[in-house]
């Protein structure tokens, strides 16, 4: 004898949810190393945190993915509990980052003005090549936001043309917004927005927490009869 039905669909339910899980962070994992990689060719050494960041986070996706898609194809209880802890772990952890955040609020600008002016100057000294992904990166935001470096245009010796606006070209009246105060505009602009997916993020992690629990009690118990 089976599970029963609503046994079934929640095994359904947790694998369909993991199975995304899964190839995303196998997705994002693969980009990061490409970062990584690309970051490596170029000289970069500032660069590295963001690229090892976001590959640490696909595997962590990529773990939790086959944590879940495994517990419930072979109805393995050790793996589902293993699955919603380490899944509770994580929800805890962005609870505690969302609070940092919160509080820190206000020094958002200083700290992201201070490392976007510290990639300016490792570029400007020699020690970063100009195809660098982060300097690349830098230079979209600054034609997306209209900004212009980190806290100023004074953060460039010579400031690119994307601090004008332009792709190609020379920069004779730089956009005066730093990046960082730029970004915390945007970010502030769009709080609703982000609060909002925030919480449906947190409402999936706390169904995916609940239908593991439950798959896990129903497995055992069909492993008792």
């Amino acid at each position: 004898m089976g599970l029963s039905c609503a046994g079934n669909f929640l095994k359904f339910l947790v694998f369909f949810f993991n199975a995304i899980v899964f190839i995303g962070g196998g997705v994002i994992a693969g980009f990061g190393v490409y970062l990584l990689v690309e970051t490596k060719k170029s000289g970069g050494t500032v660069s590295l945190t963001l690229p090892a960041f976001i590959t640490a986070f696909g595997l962590l996706l990529f773990l939790i993915g086959f944590l879940g898609c495994f517990g419930a194809c072979y109805n393995n209880t050790c793996m589902l509990k293993t699955f919603a802890i380490v899944v509770g772990v994580l929800l805890v952890a962005e609870i505690i980052c969302a609070i940092i955040l919160l509080v820190y609020r206000h020094d958002f600008v200083r700290i992201v003005g201070k490392e976007i002016k510290e990639t300016i100057e490792t570029y400007q000294n020699g020690s970063l090549s100009g195809s660098d992904p982060t300097l690349q990166a830098l230079y979209e935001l600054q034609l997306k936001l209209k900004c212009c470096g980190g806290t100023g245009p004074t953060d460039w010796t010579n400031p690119p043309p994307s601090c004008c606006g332009k792709e190609s070209g020379s920069c004779t009246d730089p956009h005066q917004i730093g990046c960082a105060q730029a970004m915390y505009n945007e970010i502030k602009d769009s709080a609703l927005a982000f609060g909002i997916i925030i919480i449906v993020i947190g409402l999936i992690q706390v169904g995916a927490i609940i239908c593991a629990a439950c798959l896990a009690k129903k497995v055992k118990e069909y492993e008792k009869v």
